[in-house]
């Protein structure tokens, strides 16, 4: 019999758990002002100005922001909780690097075009703290690794200035207990002083999901900002 009883109170647990009661969906961050920055390298195959290519980029955002949960809604990150009524502080780091095949369409002309395939590798650091110091701090970090992609168009205004348009996206197909995805747009004005230099600056949104496990609250990171690249091409 009490075997029974336990088995009854495990599965009413389960229930209550997979129904979502008393959870949250999403911690999440909107941060509209905070810069960004990465590095890209990009060489060349065969020695022509177009053509194939091998890219490598390596990126780094930080993102911080509030948020509120109800009376009714519970936050998970591994074995810490908080529950609601409470006022929490988020801040988060997503780091990725990138080994892309590229490839520019129309060497030389005003308008150009460059598409890229490949891996990416991404880590999210993220830490939540209530305004209650009596409540725990949800802390986590976690890495996946995954496919690729994207498209760059680029109008030449001189020989040395052009304006530049890049997206690029990637997702997890690791098996690991972390999953996640980020997409990444920028816009902006590309300066060439030397042949293999580049130094870009502009505007960028950064957007990141990470799903640390099933018994923990999916972790949301929006950043929007300034943004810096230092480019060599060769």
């Amino acid at each position: 019999m009490q075997l029974l009883f336990a088995r009854l109170a495990f599965a009413a647990a389960l229930a209550w758990l997979v129904s979502g009661c008393g959870n949250v969906t999403q911690l999440h961050i909107e941060d509209t002002s905070s810069p960004m920055m990465s590095a890209r390298a990009v060489h060349r195959l065969g020695g022509g100005p177009g053509g194939s290519g091998i890219e490598i980029e390596v990126s780094s955002v930080r993102g911080k922001g509030p948020q509120q949960l109800t009376l009714n809604e519970t936050a998970y990150l591994g074995t810490q909780s908080i529950s609601g009524p409470a006022a929490l502080q988020h801040t988060a780091r997503v780091q990725q690097a990138q080994l892309l095949y590229n490839h520019l369409l129309f060497p030389g002309r005003t308008v150009e075009l460059e598409w890229f395939v490949g891996a990416s590798w991404t880590k999210t650091s993220w830490k939540s703290l209530s305004a209650n110091p009596a409540d725990a701090r949800l802390l986590h970090q976690g890495t996946w690794y995954g496919p690729a992609g994207g498209a760059l168009g680029r109008l030449r205004l001189s020989s040395l200035l052009a304006l530049e348009a890049r997206y690029s996206g990637s997702a997890d197909v690791s098996s690991g207990p972390d999953s996640g995805s980020r997409h990444n747009t920028e816009l902006v004005l590309a300066f060439k002083p030397a042949p293999v230099l580049v130094l870009r600056a502009g505007w960028a949104e950064s957007r990141s999901w990470l799903r640390p496990g099933i018994a923990s609250t999916e972790l949301s990171v929006r950043v929007r900002g300034p943004f810096a690249n230092l480019g060599f091409e060769f």
